[in-house]
C-alpha cells in the first residue's frame, strides 16, 4: 500500500502492523481509543534531519525538538537521550523537559503574550528566553539582566493551513521587520545579552513551501550584519525555526529534506555571516508519522449516508475539525483492501462537527463492521497534545512500541483525574 513505511507501518497477512506488532492486538490489549507511537521511528526521523543538516553545514547544528507537538514523557526522554535540544512554549513544558533529562542549557522558551508570572517561572528554571515583543523585553528587565534571543517576523509565512502560518501580515508573533534592529539595540541598552536571532514562519510545509522558507533565511542573513553591529558582537546562533511537514495524504510524497538542508546551509555559508550555530526546531517532522490513533467501530448504520461511529471524537484528535485536516484511515483487519464505497466516520461527542471527514465528503475505506479497529495514521503530532476532556470523555491511553515490545506510557483518564483539583463551594 502507498502509505506503508518499512519497519514502521506495514501490511502483514492482510493486517496492519505498527513497529512489527499487530495493531488490532495492541488495541485489544490496551483498549481504545489509544495512541500508539513507534519509538524507533521517532529516533529515525530525528537522526535524519540532524544528519542531513550536519552533512551540509559549515558550523555547528542545533536541533531543538518543538515540544508542543507532543510532550509525552517517553517521547521527550527518547529525544533527550539522543542528544537533542528542545523548544518549549510554556513554563510547564520547560519543567516537563527538565524531568525528561534535558539540561537547562538545552532548553529555549519561545512564547507569545508572555505574562510576568511566566517570566518569573522561566527565570527560576534558568532556561533561555526567546523575546517576542518589546513589552516582554522591558518587563523582563524589571526582573534582571539575562541572555536572550529575539524573534522577528520576516514578513512572509508558509504552512499547511492559514491557522499555522506564523509570519507575514496580521500575525501576532515576533518583532516586525522594520523594528528588529531597534529591538536588539534596546536589549543591549536594558542590559540583556543578545545571543541569538529567531524566526519561525509556519508549520507543515512540503515542497513548494521550502522555497518560501529559503527566501526568509536570506532575509534573516541580509539583516544579520545590522543586528551584530547593534549588539557589538557576533551571536551564538541563528534559529530558523520549525516547519518541515509530513505527507498526510500518501499521494503527496515525502518532505524534500535534502533541498531543505542543502538550501539552508548553502545560504548560510555563502553569506559569510559570523555567528556560532545553525538552529532549527522541527516537531511534526520528528513525531508526526510515528503516532497512530486506534479507535474501535461501535455503530454501523445507514442514516441517509453510511455511518461508522467510533469510540473517539475531536477531544481525542481535533485536527480534522479544527483545520479540516486529512488523516489517512486503515481498517486494521482489512489493511490490504481498498475501499469501494464511502463512509462518514463519526465521533462520539455531542457535536455536529465531530466527524473525521473533510468537506462533508465520504471516506472510501473497506466496509467496516462493528468491532473493527480503525487506525488514523500520522497522528503523533498535535493529536494527544491538543486533546481535551470535553463531554466528560477523558484523555486516552498512550503506548510506545520499541524493539518489538509495546508498553503503556500513559494510563487512561479516570473520574478521579477528571475531578482532581475540584472542590465544593
Amino acid at each position: 500500500m502507498d502509505w506503508e513505511i518499512d519497519g514502521h507501518l506495514e501490511v502483514k497477512g492482510g493486517r496492519l502492523a505498527i513497529g512489527g506488532l499487530d495493531a488490532e492486538s495492541i488495541a485489544d490489549e490496551f483498549g481504545t481509543p489509544l495512541y500508539v507511537y513507534d519509538g524507533d521511528r521517532i529516533v529515525e526521523n530525528y537522526r535524519r534531519i540532524r544528519d542531513e543538516l550536519e552533512k551540509y553545514a559549515d558550523r555547528d547544528v542545533r536541533v531543538h525538538y518543538a515540544a508542543k507537538a507532543n510532550t509525552s514523557h517517553a517521547i521527550l526522554k527518547i529525544l533527550s537521550d539522543e542528544g537533542a535540544l528542545v523548544d518549549v512554549v510554556s513554563p510547564v513544558e520547560a519543567e516537563l523537559a527538565l524531568k525528561a533529562g534535558f539540561s537547562k542549557e538545552k532548553i529555549m522558551f519561545t512564547g507569545t503574550s508572555v505574562s510576568n508570572d511566566d517570566l518569573k517561572a522561566l527565570i527560576g528554571l534558568g532556561v533561555l528566553i526567546n523575546i517576542d515583543s518589546f513589552s516582554q523585553m522591558r518587563r523582563l528587565s524589571d526582573l534582571g539582566k539575562f541572555p536572550v534571543s529575539i524573534r522577528w517576523n520576516p514578513g512572509e509565512g508558509a504552512g499547511h493551513h492559514d491557522h499555522v502560518i506564523t509570519a507575514g501580515k496580521f500575525i501576532k508573533f515576533g518583532i516586525p521587520e522594520d523594528k528588529i534592529v531597534d529591538a536588539f539595540r534596546e536589549a543591549v541598552k536594558l542590559g540583556h545579552k543578545p545571543v541569538g536571532v529567531h524566526q519561525h514562519i509556519g508549520s507543515g510545509w512540503l515542497e513548494k513551501d521550502v522555497d518560501v522558507f529559503l527566501s526568509t533565511v536570506q532575509k534573516t542573513l541580509d539583516i544579520y550584519s545590522e543586528i551584530s553591529d547593534a549588539v557589538g558582537s557576533d551571536l551564538e546562533f541563528l534559529d530558523f525555526g520549525g516547519g518541515p511537514g509530513i505527507p498526510y495524504k500518501p499521494s503527496r510524497g515525502t518532505f524534500p529534506m535534502e533541498k531543505y538542508a542543502k538550501g539552508l546551509c548553502g545560504i548560510v555559508a555563502n553569506s559569510k555571516a559570523k555567528f556560532g550555530a545553525i538552529a532549527v526546531e522541527p516537531g511534526r517532522y520528528i513525531v508526526g508519522d510515528s503516532g497512530i490513533l486506534l479507535t474501535r467501530v461501535n455503530t454501523v448504520e445507514e442514516k441517509g449516508i453510511p455511518i461508522a461511529g467510533v469510540d473517539s471524537g475531536f477531544n481525542t484528535l481535533i485536527r480534522p475539525a479544527l483545520y479540516n485536516a486529512y488523516h489517512h484511515m486503515v481498517v486494521c483487519s482489512k489493511a490490504d483492501q481498498v475501499g469501494s464505497g464511502g463512509w462518514m466516520i463519526a465521533g462520539n461527542l455531542c457535536e455536529s462537527t465531530d466527524v473525521f471527514n473533510q468537506d462533508k465528503k465520504l471516506i472510501p475505506i473497506p466496509d467496516p463492521d462493528e468491532g473493527d479497529v480503525i487506525a488514523f495514521l500520522h497522528a503523533g503530532a498535535y493529536g494527544f497534545a491538543m486533546g481535551s476532556r470535553y463531554n466528560g470523555r477523558g484523555f486516552p491511553s498512550e503506548v510506545m512500541v520499541r524493539n518489538g515490545i509495546a508498553k503503556l506510557i500513559r494510563k487512561r483518564d479516570t473520574v478521579d483525574e477528571y475531578m482532581h483539583g475540584q472542590t465544593e463551594y
